[in-house]
């Protein structure tokens, strides 16, 4: 089990100095009305898994106004039996905003050393576009869940858009075939291994909300592009992936762009029981499925003892009152502590004797 004991947030948005003391406990529920600052103290904790906001502001935007241009969070946590301080500071230089971290007083370079011990699972309204909006921004979200539970997954969509990259720019400029032949080699061996990790990511959590989610929706995500079937030979599939990318040269050069590459990956996200796309599905089901979908992530963390802690922003926004009972219960089986957000205290009845409130007024 993973849990925060301590927070401490400091010119975060709309804090400047918020500390508590969790007494170690599994569910954190945060009260207060629309615009309070609920969802600012939440997502301070986001930023230990992600270098971007979740609403897509910008990192100047972060540090509350009328500071010296510092914000820092900082948190006790258990994790694996261990007890860490993490602690990240965003400092703003002119236009330019850094952050730095740190694991027990020690500075790390980058997230990675945070995300080996504690990983963040979010869910917030704005996600929820994820289901209604095209194929692209669907697979920039299941790219985003493997790359967080799988480092060597976010390892090669890194390398693919160095290498493809480099190549733009050397078709740009005068040629060195050589060069050019070993970046498209590079470039085809992780556009393969991004569509193999896709399949398998996608069939496991798709598995996981028929077996495991019974009282929630279950739902199947398909990938597929024109080379399908070469995929389960992985030398014929790179040489069929090179070729294609060999033969755009040209058309790449003067459009001044990838024509081929991971995203002639389609998508579809179907509903398990009605066994359509999720794009014909009424709001409320598609909502369900996105609940589903991170469910599901859960699981699969579970299932290979990775230590996550959830965030959920304004639950009353993802699931009707009717089935908030069967939620908490299902959140239960995860054995983590959880955040929630909300401006009605009354929706958490259920884990009410259980539950540690934050009121923000």
């Amino acid at each position: 089990m993973a849990y925060i004991s301590k927070l401490n947030i400091i010119n975060f948005k709309s804090h400047q100095n918020f500390k508590k003391n969790l007494k170690n406990n599994n569910n954190i529920v945060v009260i207060g009305p629309n615009g309070s600052g609920k969802t600012n103290l939440i997502e301070s904790l986001n930023f230990f898994s992600s270098s971007k906001s979740i609403r897509g502001e910008k990192l100047n935007k972060l540090i509350k106004l009328g500071t010296e241009g510092r914000a820092k969070v900082g948190i006790e946590i258990s994790s694996n039996k261990n007890q860490f301080f993490l602690e990240y500071t965003l400092l703003k230089n002119d236009e330019d905003i850094t952050k730095k971290f740190r694991v027990d007083d020690k500075a790390v370079k980058n997230l990675k050393s945070i995300n080996e011990i504690i990983k963040f699972i979010w869910l917030s309204p704005p996600m929820e576009k994820i289901m209604y909006e095209g194929k692209s921004i669907k697979r920039k979200f299941i790219d985003k869940l493997i790359a967080q539970f799988d480092e060597d997954f976010n390892f090669s969509l890194n390398e693919y858009k160095k290498y493809t990259t480099e190549r733009l720019m050397l078709l740009k400029e005068k040629r060195d075939e050589k060069w050019l032949s070993i970046l498209e080699k590079k470039i085809s061996e992780s556009i393969f291994d991004i569509f193999i990790n896709r399949r398998i990511f996608s069939k496991k959590i798709s598995l996981l909300s028929k077996n495991k989610l019974l009282n929630f929706r279950s739902f199947e995500i398909i990938f597929s592009n024109l080379y399908e079937n070469y995929l389960d030979n992985k030398s014929e599939a790179l040489k069929i992936i090179e070729h294609v990318i060999y033969k755009n040269r040209f058309i790449d050069e003067i459009s001044k762009r990838n024509n081929f590459g991971i995203n002639d990956d389609d998508i579809v996200i179907k509903d398990g029981k009605k066994k359509i796309s999720s794009d014909y599905l009424s709001t409320g089901e598609q909502k369900a499925i996105l609940l589903s979908i991170i469910l599901s992530n859960c699981h699969l963390y579970k299932d290979n003892n990775q230590e996550f802690i959830m965030l959920f922003d304004e639950i009353s926004s993802h699931i009707d009152k009717s089935n908030l009972k069967k939620f908490f219960e299902e959140i239960d089986k995860f054995e983590t502590q959880t955040w929630y957000t909300g401006n009605d205290k009354n929706l958490f009845q259920v884990i009410e004797n259980k539950a540690f409130f934050i009121e923000i007024t």
